[in-house]
């Protein structure tokens, strides 16, 4: 894969699971760098459409919302609001903990406890966390993030009592495989379902889907048109967008 962005390797400590953001156990985390490159792709496509933000968005397959919080941290001063959702509410409580960073007040109180820790065990890890905190208060400073909504919903079954009220921007999920996180739905299909119901719940005219899978998995739909798909070591990713038919 080419890095069309994030051509430079960086280091990414900061955003380390379990260091500020929290680790929910049973979940994974997500490549920090290529995190930034999808959605900056998305950005990108959304632009040249005319759409220049500030974005809603949402991850309907969110676990601990690691990769949403990755996002809302290094662009928050592109998206306004931000949904994340999963069928596993056991997880949700991670979601909203980690989510909760992308505000001054959330990331002091976890400053605060990284602080605490420091004066009962004193580790070096603790302080270096401590250190990166207050690196991540650097990149929230401009933020225009208004709204923070967490629930539990499973994205394979229609759902209407959705906590979406607006048409979302970009969603973007990293869709359950291998031995970790698999799919709990008792759809026969929740790859199709998967797309089906993100297609209602899309802005037509001004959005798309980003979708992360392992290379088993066919990323495509009817209802979307697929503007890439790439491959990256065990993973690909595909960016789609909706295809909005005339009457």
């Amino acid at each position: 894969m080419e890095y069309i962005y994030e051509r430079i390797q960086k280091n990414y400590e900061d955003f380390a699971s379990g260091r500020v953001l929290y680790n929910a156990h049973g979940t994974t985390a997500f490549p920090v760098r290529l995190a930034n490159e999808i959605i900056q792709r998305c950005f990108q496509i959304l632009e040249a459409k005319g759409s220049k933000g500030p974005y809603s968005l949402y991850d309907p397959c969110c676990g601990g919302a690691y990769l949403l919080t990755v996002i809302g941290i290094l662009h928050s001063d592109k998206i306004r609001s931000i949904f994340a959702s999963d069928i596993n509410c056991d997880v949700l409580g991670v979601a909203e903990k980690n989510l909760s960073l992308l505000s001054a007040n959330g990331l002091n109180k976890r400053k605060e406890q990284i602080k605490e820790y420091i004066q009962l065990y004193n580790k070096v890890s603790h302080i270096k966390a401590l250190e990166s905190a207050e690196r991540l208060s650097d990149f929230i400073l401009g933020s225009i993030i208004e709204k923070v909504t967490t629930f539990q919903s499973d994205v394979t079954i229609s759902n209407h009592k959705s906590e979406i009220s607006n048409k979302i921007n970009i969603v973007i999920t990293d869709l359950p495989y291998g031995d970790i996180v698999t799919w709990r739905s008792n759809s026969s299909d929740p790859l199709i379902d998967f797309f089906e119901n993100v297609f209602e719940i899309l802005d037509h005219s001004h959005s798309v889907l980003a979708v992360i899978a392992d290379k088993s998995q066919k990323l495509k739909h009817e209802k979307f048109k697929r503007i890439e798909l790439v491959k990256i070591g065990k993973r690909q990713f595909g960016i789609f967008e909706p295809i909005i038919h005339s009457n």
